[in-house]
């Protein structure tokens, strides 16, 4: 393809990408209340954070304390008590859970372009994961988490070769100290997937550049630490045995949330990912190795890490649920099965229609 052909696929991948996500955000805003099981609780803990040295609520000082210590899970609470200083908590919610939405497909995207791009149309692959069992809960801090989780990695990616770049040392910082606020799950997961990838990339010819991705990172290790100290490392054992461990994983059961018509869809998303990377092995394995390989790597990794995580750990739980998301996501910017130009109209669009009808029924069958 031609420079300019390029450029016109890409105008209509990002104008089909940007019309999709604003479609995904629309069933938000569509009801009055957002039915999710734990998504109240945050709302309402927001709204006394919000209001917790108002004179017109005095109970609130008398039983409630603000611990403004660095913990986990301050980001959205933190973020929908601002926003109600402005508009009413339930429109503090959807603007919350908007951001999630826009923020998460936003990163797909972005980190697909950072790795190869010209794999960006596999992106689409990430539209399913939104409404996941997890957010369904209304575990919005833990959702957030995700969100940024590929902003990191495309990130580092792109300033792999250049850590002393203020904007690389402020910003990969900046990101994973909100990742951090919003659930150290994904935080700590960050901080793995870069050590794998630094692992990785490292070469003997640029081993001390690559030395210095090192200090710039060390702070974030103040934070974690502190947290684990206070909370113990108790864990709690997986009562899933291999084999439910194992139709869960190549089922994508994470997606499931209401009812057959996910469950066929989720089969049917997690059928397209065996099939992309077959094709992709196929036709990387007759190639030398190149950096980008890595993220096949990292995708091993985190599928080990599902396999042998307990339930639960430092006071955190259903780690099963949330760990089965990650592998399938850090396929996508890796994921490369050789379609010509035609090939990725047709790919993006079967992928777009996929979405939409899941967005669809989310929105028609379970949110009106």
């Amino acid at each position: 393809m031609s420079e300019g052909e390029l450029r016109r696929e890409e105008r209509w991948l990002s104008a089909l990408f940007f019309t999709l996500t604003l479609l995904y955000v629309t069933p938000f805003w569509s009801v009055h209340y957002l039915p999710t099981v734990d998504g109240p609780c945050h709302t309402y803990n927001a709204w006394i954070l919000r209001h917790h040295d108002d004179p017109r609520y005095p109970l609130f000082q008398r039983y409630y304390e603000v611990n403004a210590a660095p913990f986990p899970n301050w980001l959205g609470h933190g973020v929908m008590a601002l926003l109600m200083f402005v508009v009413p908590p339930l429109v503090a919610e959807k603007l919350l859970v908007s951001a999630y939405a826009l923020t998460f497909l936003a990163g797909v995207w972005y980190l697909a372009g950072s790795v190869r791009p010209g794999g960006r149309w596999l992106a689409f692959l990430a539209f399913p994961f939104v409404f996941n069992h997890l957010f369904q809960y209304g575990f919005y801090n833990f959702s957030l988490s995700l969100a940024l989780f590929p902003f990191i990695l495309g990130f580092w990616w792109r300033y792999r070769n250049r850590p002393t770049s203020p904007a690389y040392v402020v910003g990969i910082n900046l990101l994973l100290g909100l990742c951090y606020f919003a659930h150290i799950l994904s935080f700590g997961l960050a901080l793995v997937a870069i050590a794998v990838l630094w692992l990785a990339t490292l070469r003997r010819d640029t081993w001390r550049n690559h030395m210095l991705h090192v200090p710039v990172l060390a702070p974030q290790g103040f934070l974690p630490i502190w947290y684990l100290t206070l909370e113990g490392g108790d864990s709690r054992a997986s009562w899933w045995g291999f084999g439910y461990l194992f139709r869960y994983f190549v089922k994508l059961r994470t997606l499931w949330a209401f009812g057959a018509a996910q469950e066929r869809l989720a089969m049917l998303l997690a059928l397209t990912f065996f099939v992309l990377l077959a094709l992709t092995l196929w036709r990387e394995g007759l190639r030398p190795w190149r950096d980008d390989r890595a993220f096949l790597i990292l995708a091993a990794v985190f599928t080990l890490l599902y396999f042998v995580s307990p339930e639960g750990t430092s006071g955190g739980t259903m780690l099963k649920y949330r760990l089965c998301l990650y592998p399938y996501l850090l396929l996508i910017p890796w994921l490369a099965p050789g379609c010509g130009p035609r090939w990725r109209r047709i790919g993006a669009s079967l992928l777009a229609l996929v979405a939409d009808r899941k967005s669809t029924r989310l929105n028609s069958s379970h949110i009106t």
